[in-house]
Formats: C-alpha cells, structure tokens, sequence
C-alpha cells in the first residue's frame, strides 16, 4: 500500500510529466523562426558565414547580390611557411562581386598546403585540402533554415525519448 507521501509524489510527478512535456512542445511549435548567425569553417582552415543573408566570406563581406563564397589557400612558390589566399564573392551566374588576395602565415609551416572551400546561399557547402579532409553537405534552402531545421529535429528527439522512457514511479 502506497503511504499519503508516495500518491502525492506520482501526482506531483504526473502533473509536472503532463504540463512540462505539453508547455515544451508548445514552444517548439509555436516559435517564430529565429535567424541564426552561423559560422561555418571549412576545410579547417577557412571561416565563411551568413548573417542576415549577407556571405561574409572569412574577412570578405560579399555584396547583396553575391550568391557563392569561394576560399582557396595554397602554399606560396617562394616560402611554404606562408599560403596565398583568395577569397571570391559570385553571383549567380559565377561572375565575381567582390575579390581579395592576401598572403599570410600558413597554420602548417614547414608544409606544403592547399585548400578549397565554398558556401553558397542555398546551404550547398563543399571544401578539401591535401591532407586529406573533405566535406561536402547539399542544402535545400539558405544555411540558417538548414542549422534551424537541425535544431527542431534535436529537440523532438529529445522530447520523443523523454516521453519513451516511461513512468519511473512503476506501480
């Protein structure tokens, strides 16, 4: 026989299951989209994100009318301690909105080393290096509607195993 303390333990319990599941539920449901400033580094090396709609391509802000990131680093003829990097905005149609050329200290001195990466405003990501790395993700939209949509189908998988994993207080 259960005492006084236990029954009011489950009902406490049961409320809290019951009210805490529906109210969290309720806010992924009914949450506005949020824009999401995210950061994406590719091929380890390169740093791209959109924020607004805007590419900021590593140190480069694209234009409004760019489409794509390009980011291409490769070891200098002259000394492998430093990379040449080119950062290229496109449009649509590949033709270049804005374009940088810099020489900087490579992360791998001593190394040859070369990299590519792109982003683009549909979420398309794509980057590798000659170590050997290499990504590639295809989005269905912009880059924030992708990361959005990964963060709701964490938190209904979160909200799925809680309502699995049962009543704790068995009877």
């Amino acid at each position: 026989m259960l005492s006084k303390g236990h029954v009011m333990m489950v009902a406490l319990c049961a409320v809290c299951a019951i009210f805490g599941t529906t109210a969290v539920e309720g806010a992924a449901l009914n949450r506005s989209p949020r824009q999401l400033s995210s950061l994406l580094t590719l091929s380890g090396e390169s740093n791209a994100r959109i924020e607004n709609g805007t590419i900021i391509c590593d140190t480069l802000k694209c234009p409004a009318e760019s489409f794509k990131c390009v980011i291409v680093k490769n070891s200098t003829k002259d000394d492998v301690n430093k990379v040449q990097v080119t950062r290229e905005c496109l449009d649509p149609a590949g033709k270049a909105t804005a374009k940088t050329v810099t020489t900087e200290a490579s992360n791998f001195p001593g190394q040859q080393f070369e990299s590519y990466a792109e982003i683009d405003k549909n979420g398309n990501i794509a980057s590798f290096d000659n170590r050997g790395n290499t990504y590639n993700h295809s989005g269905t939209g912009d880059i924030h509607s992708y990361l959005y949509e990964q963060i709701e189908d964490l938190h209904k998988a979160i909200l799925d195993q809680l309502s699995n994993a049962g009543n704790p207080f068995g009877a």
